[in-house]
């Protein structure tokens, strides 16, 4: 039995199965963060029933903390199971998908598995999102979909919330907006879903809410796009536990600002750091700071460190990605990059 050639051609996403006791290379947030919930769960929860496939509660949660209507929302198991939603419900056959240069590379994956084409745009100096390039190649190429993810992840790169809906405005097709990590920053357009109808804004609680392991992710768009998403969207995708979690971690947001905040003043610290010690770092409005280094083997020798970081190749051969973790991960981090270069 054969896969389809689209299947084929791909590569597994492989995760590095290295143990170090500083793991910073996924961009996990804080494991004591909301550790406390799943004491809530309690003797009343049954596991024999199905969720409550419209979400009830969980999307009221999410409305209030985004400020908008329940109508408005879709959930899935990851913000990657929506991405791909979005992919098979408007990209057909040979159509292509438009993203940035680089940029987070399920995007291209999920294109070859429906057969379709895909290309990046708007590589700039030192990976400032060119907007002109990407609205440019959106006008010579006519995508049926782009996607736009801000902050950009591997790189932490940051477009400005009006350049974002430059982009937006420049078609007439589907333009989804990858937030994962936007709670690190200050450029959300989530408020602007009412006002374009071919606008989609995907969030997570896997980075600033630190419930990576409960796989919860949330599409945000007028009530015509989600209707149409909610087609493709099979019955129970979230487990019921992932939701009852993820709806009392919405409820408790305060404890999720203390720690954006640490984040922040301790992602400057390490980016400081780094450019102290000779190392070409760029800005960052993520949960983590990506950087330059000549040294091929530098993943290994930190690992020796009892440190463990994600290492790039191809393109981005000799660039590396630091999870901004706690202070002491951090510290020892830095510490262990001292000794190194």
């Amino acid at each position: 039995m054969k896969e389809k050639q689209s299947v084929k051609e791909l590569q597994p996403y492989v995760v590095n199965p290295t143990v170090c006791s500083v793991k910073l290379d996924a961009n996990e947030g804080d494991k004591n963060l909301f550790k406390d919930l799943v004491k809530e769960l309690g003797d009343n929860f049954y596991l024999n029933v199905y969720p409550d496939d419209n979400y009830t509660d969980l999307k009221k949660a999410i409305a209030d903390y985004i400020g908008c209507k329940t109508k408005n929302i879709s959930v899935g198991n990851g913000s990657s199971e929506l991405l791909d939603l979005c992919v098979k419900t408007f990209v057909d056959t040979n159509e292509l998908i438009l993203s940035l240069d680089p940029t987070f590379s399920m995007y291209s994956i999920y294109a070859k598995i429906v057969n379709s084409r895909y290309i990046g745009a708007g590589e700039g100096n030192d990976f400032i999102v060119d907007v002109d390039d990407v609205i440019k190649s959106i006008k010579e190429n006519n995508p049926k979909l782009t996607i736009v993810c801000n902050p950009n992840n591997p790189t932490g790169t940051v477009i400005k919330r009006e350049k974002v809906l430059e982009i937006v405005k420049s078609t007439d097709e589907i333009v989804i907006v990858d937030e994962a990590y936007m709670e690190f920053c200050e450029e959300s357009i989530v408020g602007e879903i009412e006002n374009y109808k071919n606008l989609i804004v995907v969030k997570t609680l896997s980075k600033a809410f630190s419930m990576a392991g409960i796989r919860t992710g949330y599409l945000l768009a007028n009530e015509e796009l989600v209707k149409t998403v909610e087609k493709v969207r099979p019955p129970y995708n979230l487990n019921s536990i992932s939701a009852f979690l993820a709806t009392k971690a919405l409820q408790q947001k305060d404890k999720m600002l203390v720690y954006v905040n640490q984040v922040k003043k301790e992602r400057e610290k390490v980016y400081k750091s780094l450019l102290d010690m000779g190392i070409k770092a760029f800005p960052s409005g993520a949960n983590f700071v990506f950087f330059y280094c000549d040294d091929k083997d530098l993943e290994d020798k930190l690992v020796k460190e009892d440190v463990l970081i994600r290492k790039f190749g191809g393109k981005l051969d000799n660039h590396y990605r630091v999870t901004i973790g706690t202070n002491k991960e951090n510290n020892a981090f830095v510490e262990a990059m001292k000794k190194l270069v």
